[in-house]
Parts: C-alpha cells; structure tokens; sequence
C-alpha cells in the first residue's frame, strides 16, 4: 500500500467563517465532501457486501421447494442443481464479495483519516492563532482533549452515518422486495415494530447528545487538571502533596464516573429497548407465518426463506440504535471542536493592516489603560491605569514595583499579546493595533524567567524563531549567549535532544539556549522578564553578561525583582496600583529617598 502524502500548504488557507445558523453536521460534511468518491466507493461496497448473502434466502427456498421436495426430479438431476446453484454462489462470493468487502472497509477509514486530518489541522490552526486571553481561561489539557479525543469520536461519524447508513437502506430494500415477492402479509408483519422504534430512536437522541457533552466536557476538565499535576510535579513531590493529589484524582474521576453512567444507563435503555422490539417481531412473524403454513398460504421453503431474511432485516434496525448512539456521542464532539473554530480571536488584523518594517526601536504609551479580560470580581480596578511615557531606541528602561503594580502588563502590552481597553501603544509612531500582529512580533523578542524550550534537539530550539538559520548563525548566536562551550560538551553537540521542557538541562542551559534563540531573531525591541532570577551565582554571571551582549542596540525593558540587577539602566520606572509613581535613574531615585530607596533598602 503506498504511503499517503499530504500538504502543508493548506496552513495558509482561511477557516470557513463561523455561522450560528449551520447545523454543525453540515460544517461537518464540509471536511467530507473532497472526499466523497472515496465514500461511494465505500458505499457500492457495503451495498455489495451486504446484498450477495441475501440471495442465499431465495437459493434455499427453491432448493426446498423445487428440488428437495420435489418428486419428479431423480437424484442426479437433484445434484446437478444443488451442486450449480451453491457453487455459483461460491463463485460470486469469491469474485464479488471479497473485494468488495475489501473496498468498503479501506475507502470508508481512508475518507475518515483524510477528513479527520484536515479538522484536526484547521482546529490546531485556530488555536495557534487564539489570543492569550483564550490559554488563561482553558487549560491546556482542555485544549489537547478537544484537539484528540473530541476529534477522534468525530471521526466515528463518518464510518456509520455517511456509509452504513447508505448500505443498511438498500439492504433493507432488498429484503423487503424478496419479502414482497414470498407473501405480502409477512412483510407487513415484519414492519409492525418499525413505527415504535422510529419514535423511540427521535425520543432518545437529544438526551443522549446531552449526556456525551457533559462527559467530553469532565474529560477535558480532567485532562486539564492532570497535565497541570504532571508538569509541575517537582512542586507535588517537595510538597509531599501526593495524598492530596490523590484525593483531588479522585473526586475528578467519581464526577466524571457519575456522569459517564448516566450516558451508560441511556445507552443501555436504548440497546434494550431496541433488542426488545428486534426480538418480539420475529415471534410475531412466526406466529404469522406458521400458520399460513398450516392452513395451505405458505410452503415450507416461503417460512424457511422468510426466517433467513428476519435477521438481516432487523440487523440494519439494530445498527440504526448503534447510530443513534455514534451520532449522539460524535455530535457533542463535533459541537465542542466548532465551538474553538468559531471563536473570535481577542487579537487580530485589522481589514487594512500595515505590515511593520524594521524598526527603530521607539515605544510610546498613551494614557494606557487596561483591565484583563474576564477579570473577576476580585480584582480591584484596572491593571494600568493612565500610564504614559515615551522610550527611544536604544534605552534600556527597569520596570519595577510590588507584585501586581502592572511591569509584565506593560511587558506583555508592547508585543500585543492583550490590547489596551483606551488610550494608544505605538511603535515608531504606529499603533500596533493598526500593524500586522505577525508584522509586530517579528520586531520584539522576550526571555522570560522560566525558559521554555520544546521537545526536539538544542539546534532546533535555537532555530525556533529562524528555521532557515545557517549552521554559523547558530553557532554565533550560542557563542554571544555564553552556550557554545557547555552545548559543545553535550552528547550530541547542537544535535542532543533537550527533553520535554528541557528538562535534561539545568536552567541556567536552559536559559541560555532562549537567550540564543533572542540573537537569532534579532529584535529591535527587547523585553527581559526576570530573565536572571532563581540561577546559581556561576549561571547568572554567564546569562548577565549575554545580556548584556543582547541589549547592545536594542530598546530593552528589565523587569527585576532584584533592583541589584538594573542599575545601570538609563530609566527606572516605579510602578504602584497600575501608575508610574517614580521615574529616573539609579543615583537619582535613590537621592529622592522615595518609594524605590524603600524597595532598594529593603532587598
């Protein structure tokens, strides 16, 4: 079987725009629909694979009939007939429906992997692109739930409603048809239970949808959870929080076992029920049928064939309670991943966006105030209030205040990570709300105090912001952060994978390979977040001094717990209650005897 290839290049393609008035299987369908012929082929061959066993039914009632109870045939002829009629069965079951079988079986999982491939794709698309505001209210185990499990039962939806369905519907028909053609009463006979199953089937379907959307919704909860315990688990283990860790598993897992046995109990009533009404009607067609035997209407063979037809017929009824289920279940998943497609990102383009060349490195704030979104009724006020300065390039400016006074705000403002709610941020005099976020970014680089690599070699995580970087760029980037000569002692040098977080390097490795990835982008405008707090005394001698090296050129803005660390920068700003209360340099905020000699001292 040769190798599926896809393309890449879808990922510049645009999301279908959200409309509440779809129905969210139709939006479904769309991802089906480029691979429709896959389906039909899937389709003709469940048709085939389900229609050639229902000629046997019709063998056997002539062989009953016209040969075994025959009494003008002799014995040879008897054989020539059996011998002809159950070897050309075999025939057509060898020449028809094993490839058919075959066929139906690939294309319909080969259209489901592709249109699962391309939901998954334009989902993770989305949500690379959600504002920051979307990762603060879900967590990420969330985010993972919906981008596999909730997919994954999405996926069932193709198999039984775009296929099975088809196959069952013509099966039926045929079963029917022969019916018809044996005795009009037994076919009606047959159908009598079809009307309770039908409104039992539209009665059951909302509520099961329901149930599957409240599990999905504690699974993805608990995901969230678990993820958290599992990242931060250094924090459990030094805590001794194992017990309480446990118990809070615990109550996760009985919500979510609660909830997953009221869908359990829904779908074991609809399965019973439905056996229920699948089981009676084949007594009542017997009862039926039994006596038109007796009483002359029917032969042996007509109630033989009839009885073979029973189960086929109401194997599809069966299958048809199983979609119910598959579509309630895949539905509440489908609901939960449009949901994320259809949501608006806080941060976007505007219509006219300019795209921001290289830049000077100038940053204004004008009368910025800001509060962040979905903020609680705990929260006292906004974040920033009327704050207002002017930066030129090349300065190095100290953000500095109590937890909560607004430095990483104004850090996490100036890149566009949240928008401002009134006043203007402008970069070389133009708001960056009027610019291209991607434009934007490309001109700011960030090291933060916890540094955050991925999976994947040192090499890569360097890369990360220039993948088409050469081999020497990243070398001279390593060698101006003061990581050259420890990545050069590593295993596998720049090839030596880092772990999940980087996790088999030290944090000040760590730190150092993001300080690297800062040089590779090379950005006119800088923000360091802490950049050297929690390191060993050898660490942040190395990391300062590549600092150092990094802000050379650059407008750069220091948030610094330890005001040891910002001395000689050209600006300090002192923030309290969302306000620039002191602004200055080291000597001169020191001679005011203000709020920040108070912070020094005190350090």
């Amino acid at each position: 079987m040769s190798e599926i290839t896809v393309s890449t290049a879808s990922t510049n393609r645009s999301i279908e725009p959200p409309s509440p008035r779809r129905n969210n299987f139709f939006r479904f369908l769309h991802y089906v629909l480029p691979y429709k012929w896959m389906l039909v082929a899937a389709s003709v061959g469940g048709i085939v694979k389900f229609s050639v066993p229902l000629f046997v039914p019709v063998i056997t009632r002539y062989l009953l009939d016209e040969v075994y109870l025959s009494t003008t045939l002799t014995t040879d002829e008897k054989l020539q007939t059996l011998l002809l009629l159950v070897g050309g069965m075999m025939v057509v079951f060898i020449v028809f429906w094993v490839p058919f079988t075959y066929m139906r079986h690939y294309y319909a999982g080969k259209a489901s992997q592709m249109a699962i491939f391309d939901l998954r794709h334009d989902l993770y698309y989305k949500i690379l692109r959600m504002s920051t505001s979307f990762f603060d209210r879900n967590k990420s185990g969330s985010i993972v739930s919906r981008l596999i499990s909730d997919i994954e039962l999405a996926q069932n939806l193709i198999g039984s409603a775009l296929t099975d369905v088809w196959m069952d519907f013509v099966s039926l028909a045929l079963i029917l048809y022969f019916l018809l053609t044996i005795d009009t009463g037994v076919t009606l006979v047959a159908l009598v239970t079809f009307p309770f199953y039908l409104y039992y089937f539209r009665k059951s379907q909302t509520e099961i949808k329901s149930s599957s959307l409240r599990v999905q919704e504690e699974i993805a909860a608990m995901a969230g959870s678990v993820q958290e315990r599992i990242v931060g688990n250094r924090v459990v283990h030094s805590f001794t929080s194992e017990k309480y860790e446990e118990e809070t598993f615990d109550n996760d897992s009985t919500r979510l076992l609660n909830t997953s046995m009221r869908r359990v109990f829904l779908q074991s009533v609809n399965v019973t029920i439905t056996n229920v009404i699948t089981n009676l009607a084949p007594l009542i067609v017997t009862l039926y049928g039994g006596y038109q035997v007796i009483v002359g209407n029917m032969t042996i063979g007509d109630l033989v064939a009839v009885g073979m037809y029973l189960t086929p017929l109401y194997t599809p009824m069966q299958r048809f309670a199983q979609l119910n289920l598959v579509f309630a279940n895949s539905m509440a998943a489908v609901d939960r991943v449009f949901e994320v497609i259809d949501e608006d990102p806080d941060i976007r383009d505007k219509p006219n966006a300019l795209k921001l060349s290289k830049v000077e490195g100038y940053v204004t704030f004008d009368h910025v105030h800001f509060e962040y979104p979905n903020a609680d009724d705990t929260n006292r006020g906004p974040v920033l209030n009327d704050v207002s300065f002017s930066v030129a390039p090349g300065e190095k400016i100290a953000l500095v205040g109590p937890s909560g006074s607004g430095k990483s705000t104004i850090a996490s403002l100036i890149p566009r990570l949240y928008d401002v709610a009134s006043g203007g941020i402008c970069i070389d005099e133009h708001d960056v709300r009027n610019v291209t976020v991607r434009s934007l970014r490309r001109q700011v680089g960030m090291v933060l105090q916890t540094p955050i690599l991925f999976s994947g070699s040192v090499g890569e995580n360097i890369r990360y912001g220039r993948p088409d970087a050469t081999n020497e760029e990243v070398v001279a980037a390593s060698k101006a952060a003061n990581a050259y000569n420890f990545i050069r002692s590593l295993p596998k040098g720049f090839d030596t994978e880092v772990g999940e977080s980087g996790g088999f390097l030290s944090g000040g490795q760590r730190q150092r390979i993001t300080i690297a990835r800062a040089f590779l982008k090379d950005p006119k405008i800088l923000i360091l977040d802490e950049a050297t707090s929690a390191l060993d005394t050898e660490s942040e001698r190395l990391i300062q001094a590549a600092l150092e090296r990094l802000m050379e050129g650059r407008t750069t803005f220091i948030i610094a717990h330890r005001l040891s660390t910002i001395e000689k920068a050209d600006r300090i700003f002192v923030l309290q209650n969302g306000r620039i209360v002191e602004t200055g340099n080291h000597q001169a905020l020191l001679a005011k005897g203000g709020i920040y000699y108070r912070l020094y001292s005190n350090e």
